[in-house]
Formats: structure tokens, C-alpha cells, sequence
């Protein structure tokens, strides 16, 4: 599993998630900050990256964004402890690589 992590992810999250042998990029690395989430689901397309993110656009609060077709997104608690996400993401890739056309918030514990 690959992802993208939006510019609203803490940087300890990645490192946590690189730690755990991820292969994690963050929008700075391959978009402009500030980038539109349309850029950002399209680089997550074409590069089958799943979308770690705690913007609620991604979770279908902005009707005008098409969430359809995509890798999938992780909607994160950004107060979440980081070896939380990294073991929410470990179960998650232990029961299915596909995350496609779906969103799942990690951990879960805290919806």
C-alpha cells in the first residue's frame, strides 16, 4: 500500500508510517502546497496512492469533489497518537490492500 499524505498530516504520522516500511509521499514532495483536492486525487490516481488526509472534503463534505474512481482515502485524527495511525494502517493492509472507492477513518477508535 502507497500513499499520499496531504499538507494538514502531521509530519510524525509519515515518519511513523515510513517507519513501519511504507512507501509515503506528502504533497510538498510531489504537488505545490496548497494544491486543490483535485490535484491531489488526481497525482493519488495516477499513482495508486492511497490519501491520508484530515480534510473533510475527502470524506464527501465538498458535493463539487469527485470521489469517485481513487485508491482510496484514510481520513486521519490528526490528535491520534502516531503509532496509532501506523497500527490502524497495519490492520488495515493485513485485511485488504484494496482500499479503493473507499474512505476509512483511522484509527477507529476515535469516530
Amino acid at each position: 500500500m502507497k500513499f499520499i499524505a496531504d499538507e494538514h498530516i502531521p509530519p510524525a504520522f509519515v515518519t511513523a508510517l515510513r517507519g513501519e516500511g511504507y512507501d509515503v509521499t506528502t504533497v510538498g514532495d510531489v504537488l505545490d502546497l496548497g494544491s486543490d483536492d483535485e490535484s491531489i486525487l488526481a497525482y493519488a490516481r495516477e499513482e495508486n496512492r492511497v490519501v491520508l488526509s484530515a480534510d473533510t472534503d475527502f470524506w464527501g463534505a465538498d458535493p463539487t469533489l469527485d470521489l469517485t474512481d481513487h485508491p482510496g482515502v484514510l481520513a486521519c485524527n490528526v490528535n491520534a497518537p502516531p503509532g496509532d495511525i501506523a497500527a490502524a494502517v497495519r490492520q488495515l493492509d493485513a485485511m485488504s490492500s484494496d482500499l479503493t472507492d473507499t474512505v476509512i477513518f483511522i484509527p477507529s477508535h476515535w469516530v
